[in-house]
């Protein structure tokens, strides 16, 4: 007679697991799916109905579990499916600082996370990082704060490591050509740093850290809002003496050569670092929206060791080199309404970036003494205005941006220069199929003195046949105009500019989808994410040699770049969080079919946290870093390389048996060990990075109530009440300490 039973058994369970996957008419909000605040879905097996009225009734069959008596117990898991939030047709993730609470994260650590994004270490702490998108250069990326360019005048790119991650709020990541926003230099993609600032409820946060080579650093900020008045005022600063060992280069060659140093190891010299930052925030509700006003500064000094190219103790580095900067950003913008009420949304910023830059080196081998003193400026004007229309039953929204920069170069090695630009955008977004379908077109024309003007056209496709389900596509021409450097950099025997070049000209290509399951079984936040990219780039501008004695930057031709991307992210309840993405890069020279410099081919990352957030997590991370070629060409390459990183941390206020929520809201001690395996790792082939190293600290915060609430809430960070606003959405989600506003890289859909 087991037949039967067990048929009926099969029976039962597949009417509950329809039931469950089936949406009830008074089905409550699933807090999983709707990423409230502190929500944990229950999935043990008595959380599963039948869909009967017993239980509701309170009959006798439904008290004593007559009406199942004799059947045979499964435990079943259902299924329900996610809802994506929003976003545009790029590929765009959005990083919450306060995920990584009490990790000590760097914005560089952050940013390396994150698939088809590379980031070039130049030694340890304090010293210079530079980003890569989909196999760019650093100057190939437009970095921003607060929707206001922060790439250097001279360069064109940025050094991440002048950035506080405890001054940001959020890091948003635009993978694939963001030219029509951005303009010059957004061939990669563009990155927003999101500042901190006031909010709802008064904000105290201060850290502490100490960790090896005698590095120390410490921050504070405290934000509020009084009445129609919001402001925030943060400091961040770290000192370290940097002198780590390090193992000299091994090259190999394609044939199996090697070629070493001896000996073959080294400690890195005249490598102290300090460095302070902080930021200023004021905003007032005026008439229809807000005026706000930014200020960002950063200082720098410390000594440069160079290149461990040389023979001996000193491994052929500079012991007397210094250098010294300074940089500020200042921002004024208005948000809101138009006041004359032409246009919906209406946003203009006047900004001011200044630079200070000094280098001294008075003991250079077969040469003069160094001495080099350079500033550097940018002031201009960003307006852009958002109408919002219907056409018929046809959702519609019209963009209209314009940008007017003046840049100016001013140093003691070479003639002063200033250039200007122009540039005005204009995007159009089509809703259709009730929103299933997005469509967008839009156009930059570009102008910079010297150059010819540019048009960027630009489109993207978003499909969404079901909530949970994303199918996306862009394609767009970007370029980029030379840096002062390129141009006009001093001949100095060994290195000089170059008058002549042209500006890059590139065409991107993406398309690719995400998946998101609110519960698959016992897990939860499923998200499955894949993206294919191909990029040709024209007059792809690069340093070489150019004679037996001297560095100088040439236009080479037309290159193409082509791979993929994929991620995927599960939680298992609220105590496990597995995240992992892959990176593929295939780039060449379409002249001579050689491998491009400098970008790995494969790149893998994996991290895995484990325990409550809002009480403790241990953290555990390994990176894969594929071979990277030394030389266009790939006759020399460093090897490739696995690094393990964990930490662990404990909220004590969280603690029942000690009172220390009395004092603050959270109190987190932690500790973090980086590279564990202590491998030898290198980005660039001169330019070593630190081994085994560890570091620990203290973070505290105080939050006061948001109004609506009692003199307490119960958390201060979004980190583990905002889960699904993290990723790919570009939505701000979650109570608590973090702003909800949105910012001009992170608009929204027209759903």
């Amino acid at each position: 007679m087991r037949g039967p039973a067990l048929s009926r058994a099969r029976a039962t369970v597949l009417l509950v697991v329809l039931v469950w996957s089936a949406p009830g008419r008074a089905d409550p909000p699933d807090p999983v799916a709707d990423g409230s605040p502190g929500a944990v879905a229950d999935r043990s097996p008595d959380a599963v109905t039948d869909g009967s009225s017993d239980a509701a009734d309170g009959s006798p069959g439904a008290a004593d579990g007559s009406a199942f008596e004799g059947v045979e117990e499964y435990p079943v898991w259902g299924l329900r499916t996610g809802r994506l939030a929003p976003v545009l047709a790029a590929s765009t993730d959005r990083i919450a600082v306060d995920d990584y609470t009490a990790e000590a994260k760097r914005l560089a650590d952050l940013l390396s996370e994150v698939e088809g994004v590379s980031v070039r270490r130049f030694g340890g702490p304090g010293d210079r990082s530079e980003l890569s998108i989909r196999g760019s250069s650093p100057s190939q990326v437009v970095v921003t704060v607060d929707g206001i360019r922060a790439n250097s005048v001279l360069t064109g790119g940025l050094d991440l490591s002048r950035l506080c991650v405890p001054l940001l709020e959020s890091v948003e990541v635009t993978r694939g050509a963001g030219s029509v926003g951005e303009g010059s230099g957004a061939i990669g993609g563009v990155v927003n740093l999101v500042s901190r600032g006031g909010d709802v409820r008064r904000t105290t946060r201060a850290s502490v850290e100490g960790g090896a080579f005698e590095t120390v650093g410490g921050s504070l900020l405290h934000a509020d809002r009084r009445g129609r008045f919001d402001y925030a005022v943060g400091y961040c600063g770290f000192e370290t003496q940097g002198d780590f060992e390090f193992q000299r280069p091994v090259f190999q060659s394609d044939d199996g050569f090697e070629t070493s140093f001896t000996p073959d190891s080294a400690t890195r010299l005249n490598n102290d670092r300090e460095q302070h930052g902080a930021n200023l925030g004021l905003g007032v509700e005026l008439g229809p929206g807000t005026l706000r006003f930014l200020d960002i500064a950063s200082y720098g000094s410390g000594g440069e060791p160079g290149v461990d190219s040389g023979p001996g103790p000193t491994a052929g580095q500079q012991t007397q080199a210094r250098s010294r900067d300074l940089s500020n950003l200042a921002q004024l913008r208005w948000e809101g309404a138009s006041p004359t009420g032409w246009g919906d949304a209406l946003e203009v910023a006047l900004f001011h970036r200044f630079e200070r830059e000094r280098f001294r080196n008075p003991q250079v081998p077969l040469g003069e003494p160094i001495d080099v003193d350079t500033r550097l400026q940018a002031f201009g004007l960003r307006a852009g205005d958002v109408w919002t229309a219907r056409l018929a039953t046809v959702p519609l929204e019209t963009r209209l941006d314009l940008d007017v920069t003046h840049e100016s170069i001013r140093s003691n090695d070479r003639s002063g220069r200033d250039r200007p630009a122009v540039a005005g955008a204009l995007e159009e977004r089509i809703g259709l199929l009730d929103d299933r379908v997005e469509l967008s077109v839009g156009g930059r024309v570009d102008w910079t003195d010297g150059f010819d003007a540019q048009l960027l056209p630009s489109v993207g496709l978003v499909i969404e046949p079901l909530a949970w389900l994303r199918l996306r596509a862009q394609a767009g021409r970007a370029y980029r105009a030379p840096s002062f450097d390129e141009l006009f950099h001093p001949d100095e025997g060994f290195i000089r500019g170059n008058p002549d070049l042209s500006p890059e000209d590139a065409w991107n290509v993406d398309g690719g989808l995400e998946l998101e399951l609110a519960r698959l079984g016992p897990f939860s936040n499923v998200r499955l994410r894949g993206t294919g990219f191909y990029r040709e780039i024209d007059e792809s501008i690069v340093w070489v040699l150019i004679d037996l004695r001297t560095i100088a930057p040439i236009n080479t031709g037309s290159a193409t770049t082509r791979g993929f991307e994929a991620s995927a992210s599960i939680d298992w309840t609220r105590y496990l969080r597995l995240s992992a993405n892959h990176t593929y890069t295939d780039s060449e020279r379409d002249a001579t079919g050689e491998s491009l410099s400098g970008v790995p081919d494969h790149e893998t990352f994996a991290r895995l946290r484990l325990g409550p957030e809002e009480a403790r997590k241990l953290v555990g991370e390994v990176q894969r870093t594929g071979e990277i070629l030394v030389n266009e060409g790939g006759s020399y390459r460093l090897p490739s390389r696995v690094v393990w990183n964990a930490s662990a941390s404990l909220n004590l206020a969280a603690l029942p048996f000690l009172p220390l929520d009395r004092l603050a809201r959270e109190i987190w001690i932690y500790a973090a060990l980086d590279n564990i395996s202590d491998e030898s790792v290198r980005d660039a082939v001169s330019f070593p990075q630190p081994g085994r190293n560890g570091r620990a600290g203290l973070e505290v915060r105080w939050c006061g109530a948001e109004s609506g609430e009692g003199s307490r809430s119960s958390r201060c960070s979004p980190a583990w009440s905002a889960r699904s606003a993290v990723r790919g959405t570009g939505a701000i989600g979650g109570r608590s300490c973090a702003r909800s506003r949105s910012r001009p890289a992170a608009r929204r859909s027209l759903r």
